[in-house]
């Protein structure tokens, strides 16, 4: 090897250090601890995959690449710490199975319409119930609802 290709490699190998560890700074800074584990696994993984690699030219495309990733993640590591600081967003800042994004009481919005449905339904059946326990047994023999056995229409009949 001539010792122009060997201070070349040399600092080849200096700079994909430079940016492993740069990567990995990131990674441990960014806002959660899932989003953290996604950066770093996915850094080390690409590296042990590309450390055989002996063709200058493809390393040095690899290193401009990681120089990209570098630019990316750092925006990224900003931009969901800012989102994480602000309580009224409801942006999630992770999208994970176990993840819940927080929701400020002022951005929750209106309900669905079937949550309506289902919260009119609930008080229509709390309501029944509550009057059913305050009517004293005498009246409801007395007086049998629409519908009901020993009821009588005086307009039509069942």
């Amino acid at each position: 090897m001539s010792s122009t290709s060997t201070t070349t490699s040399l600092q080849q190998t200096q700079r994909v250090l430079s940016l492993y560890r740069k990567l990995l700074k990131i990674g441990k800074a960014m806002p959660t601890e899932t989003r953290q584990a996604l950066v770093l696994s996915r850094v080390k993984s690409d590296f042990r995959t590309n450390a055989a690699e002996k063709d200058p030219q493809e390393i040095e495309g690899m290193i401009q690449l990681a120089e990209l990733q570098v630019d990316n993640l750092e925006i990224q590591r900003d931009h969901l710490t800012e989102l994480s600081r602000n309580p009224n967003l409801i942006i999630p800042v992770d999208i994970h199975k176990n993840a819940k994004p927080r929701i400020s009481r002022f951005m929750r919005g209106p309900p669905l319409s079937w949550e309506r449905k289902a919260a009119q339904e609930a008080k229509d059946k709390a309501r029944q119930q509550q009057q059913q326990q305050s009517q004293p047994q005498a009246q409801k023999a007395d007086n049998p609802r629409h519908g009901s056995p020993g009821h009588v229409c005086k307009n039509h009949k069942h």
